[in-house]
């Protein structure tokens, strides 16, 4: 199958389009409104402080034009500089001088109504700050982020740090679409092109919940896997299975006759009488050989397993199911329980799992930093049509495209520095993953270098503007497309803007996202289906990682290299150690002697290495952009490739929200941003953070988080806030929630016969 990129001026529809949407989207939303975080604005005093700006910018334009006759004393100079009124001085113009003073006394007036304006804002946002603190809705979306801060919102904790506590999980459950519990819900939406119309949708509001699932942390399922393995009784029961290596073990280590000996269908005990060996040998073998990496066993849950607990529940026995009855039991009574009790369940799984399940995760994910976490549904059900439906493919296909170019040339320039640094020979993949453990990754610059970027201009259009590409392989990503409009039914082709949100170089249609869809077994069939055809006959290793949060590793067809977690059983694995690099100095490839004459990629979306990213297939990221104080909103069209953004150095914001006084602070960087060019309400995000944070430049307590951020780095990147949160479409009554399509797209990439040629 010979694909080609979409190009200015080529096929528009949707059967001309090389890219291939499949028609399920993930609808992520927030269970909280906008209205939530907006509350916590100065808005009346933002007004006062917007006309402070302005007359503040024209008394140091009048300044600029002060020609004094002779010496100005100190004294009027430190007028002028801090902008006071003057008094008559031979020295200056009279003219001049009052209009100096109905600018500055102008100026001292619009302050006395910002302090009085600001006063009053903050009585309101106390009486704000006090209701989401006492609401049963944010304290169960607490306790399911921070017991700990949960437990100080019920102690009726006074201060600032409560209130910069508050104000922090706001923004975060009123601006961004988590899919986590009911503050986070999945939803779906179909995609239609072929069937004319306006986009269809109905939803019964926010607080409607059909299905929350309770689950439990990664280190609970390690716990009770111990637990399992631990059982004296039951051990010589277990059949082993061989894991990451396949091939026969090195005479010299203890458990080789062990692991030579496992078939996958004998027991421990029945393995132990074949071999002649002692029981309790053969146990302390294989137990030791699980611990290493080189065996599994046939009641260790699939990494891949959406819940390993109930599958685990239906082939125990004894204390383990005893356990896992236990913890079962309390999850089920955890979605419905109410935060106090919440957090009482936490503390009971806590201490039925054995001490092995060691300390809470230091994770950035969300899901797995507390004991048990949740997914559930909405009621929206929503059918994308029309323009809509079309522009999703056909729209976003050039920059696809681009994006798909740019994460070839950093497979090529990874695998070449891979290459180099190896040099001629062959190599087994388990020494070049030791070796090229500090292997960077070496981007693609190829957009950055393809256009010039005026940093004075708001919007750079890319249609035109760049060469058309072509790709080479085969690409799966998923990008999570926001339309900023507040009706999808007036959506207009080439004017609504599409945002291309967060981008995942896997197929993120995955069994836990479908958990709660009711056709799921067809959806992930069709899903595999168009991946085999995607890969159009690409050899693929589906790598199946460790559990290291609540979730599920990714786990898509063909072949499977389990690098720390075990598949789904019946699934064709290969051994870490039947894997050789062929270099030649300049060009990696993968291969293996089980598979002779195939060149093999890696697949598993966001394993962030180099050895990975230089033997993987393409994998889609941000494009590399010219680091500047300013670069434009990037678009091809209507759909934007980037939000404009802003980088400013945090010592400059540390200078404004380090001073004492709110007022002054709010003034002043209402000043920066004016400086920098930034609007009142933007993401700000810290290189050292995962995720950006949301700032509405007129509220103290979200510039206190703002505080904290800059702290953590030289630098902050301001982005502007699209879709703005009056164009949010997902409306239950006057009350405005976020929400974004998480949609899959595959690309078939030319024969590789053909790249040759």
């Amino acid at each position: 199958m010979t694909e080609q990129a979409w190009t200015p001026g080529g096929p528009k529809s949707v059967a001309e389009v090389p890219w291939r949407l499949l028609p399920v989207l993930v609808l992520r939303s927030a269970g909280f409104p906008w209205q939530l975080v907006e509350g916590l604005a100065h808005h009346a005093c933002a007004e006062v402080l917007g006309e402070i700006l302005e007359v503040t910018r024209s008394a140091h334009a009048h300044g600029a034009t002060l020609r004094p006759v002779g010496n100005l004393s100190r004294g009027l100079k430190s007028k002028v500089r801090n902008l006071r009124p003057l008094p008559p001085s031979e020295a200056i113009d009279e003219a001049w001088r009052q209009e100096w003073n109905r600018l500055t006394e102008h100026l001292a007036a619009l302050t006395e109504r910002a302090e009085l304006a600001n006063q009053a804002d903050r009585d309101r946002v106390d009486a704000e700050i006090d209701r989401i603190r006492l609401d049963p809705r944010f304290g169960d979306a607490v306790v399911c982020s921070s017991p700990s801060v949960y437990r100080d919102l019920g102690r009726g904790a006074k201060g600032s740090r409560l209130r910069r506590q508050i104000a922090s999980y706001a923004q975060r459950l009123a601006t961004k679409s988590e899919t986590m519990s009911f503050f986070g819900p999945i939803n779906y939406a179909t995609v239609s092109p072929e069937v004319p119309g306006p986009s269809t949708w109905t939803w019964s509001g926010h607080r409607a919940i059909p299905a929350r699932q309770a689950h439990v942390a990664a280190r609970v399922h390690d716990a009770i896997a111990a637990a399992v393995l631990a059982d004296d009784e039951r051990v010589g029961g277990l059949v082993p299975r061989r894991k990451t290596a396949l091939r026969p073990v090195r005479v010299s280590d203890p458990r080789s006759a062990l692991i030579d000996a496992v078939d996958g269908e004998a027991t421990v005990a029945e393995l132990a009488r074949r071999l002649g060996l002692d029981l309790d040998r053969v146990v302390a073998e294989f137990r030791a050989a699980v611990a290493a990496g080189r065996l599994t066993h046939d009641l260790a849950a699939p990494a891949t397993e959406v819940d390993p607990l109930r599958w685990l529940r239906s082939r125990v026995d004894g204390p383990v199911l005893d356990l896992v009855d236990r913890v079962l039991a309390l999850l089920a009574d955890y979605p419905d329980a109410d935060p106090d009790r919440k957090r009482g369940i936490q503390d009971e799984i806590q201490a039925v799992v054995p001490p092995t399940a060691g300390p809470a995760s230091t994770s950035r994910f969300y899901n797995d930093r507390v004991i048990v976490h949740e997914a559930a549904v909405g009621t929206v059900e929503m059918s994308l049509r029309g323009e809509l439906a079309a522009d999703l493919t056909t729209a976003v296909a050039p920059v696809l495209d681009l994006l798909a170019h740019e994460a070839e040339l950093t497979t090529r320039l990874t695998n070449r520095a891979l290459a180099r640094r190896l040099g001629p020979g062959r190599f087994p993949l388990t020494s070049v993953l030791r070796s090229g453990a500090d292997l960077d990754i070496v981007p693609g610059t190829w957009l950055a270098e393809a256009v010039d970027i005026d940093p004075d201009a708001p919007v750079l259009d890319l249609a035109g503007l760049v060469p058309p590409t072509r790709g080479t392989e085969p690409v799966l990503c998923s990008i999570d497309v926001l339309v900023a409009t507040p009706d999808p039914a007036d959506y207009r082709p080439g004017v609504t803007p599409v945002v291309l949100g967060d981008i995942h170089d896997a197929a993120l249609l995955t069994p836990w996202a479908l958990q709660f869809h009711p056709d799921r077994d067809r959806v992930l069939r069709e899903r595999d289906k168009a991946i085999v055809e995607t890969l159009d006959g690409r050899t693929v290793l589906n790598v199946v990682s460790r559990r290291t949060t609540g979730l599920p590793p990714l786990e898509f067809p063909g072949i499977v290299l389990e690098l720390g977690g075990g598949a789904s059983a019946g699934r064709t694995a290969i051994g870490l150690d039947q894997l050789v690099v062929h270099s030649d100095g300049e060009r990696a490839v993968l291969r293996s002697p089980e598979l002779p004459g195939r060149e093999l990629a890696l697949h598993n979306g966001e394993l962030d290495s180099g050895v990975h990213t230089a033997l993987a297939l393409p994998r889609i990221r941000r494009p590399r952009l010219p680091d500047a104080p300013h670069l434009p909103r990037i678009t091809w069209g209507n759909v934007v490739l980037s939000r404009r953004r802003w980088t400013v150095a945090s010592e400059a914001v540390l200078a404004v929200l380090g001073q004492a006084g709110e007022l002054d602070r709010l003034r002043d960087m209402r000043f920066l941003a004016a400086e920098h060019g930034f609007p009142g309400r933007v993401f700000a995000k810290s290189p050292n953070e995962r995720k950006p944070v949301y700032v509405d430049l007129a509220s103290p307590d979200l510039l206190k988080g703002l505080e904290r951020l800059a702290a953590t780095a030289a630098e902050l990147v301001f982005s502007e806030v699209l879709p703005a949160p009056e164009d949010a479409w997902l409306r239950d009554g006057d009350l405005r929630f976020p929400s974004e399509f998480r949609c899959v797209y595959l690309r078939s990439g030319r024969p590789r016969a053909e790249v040759a040629g």
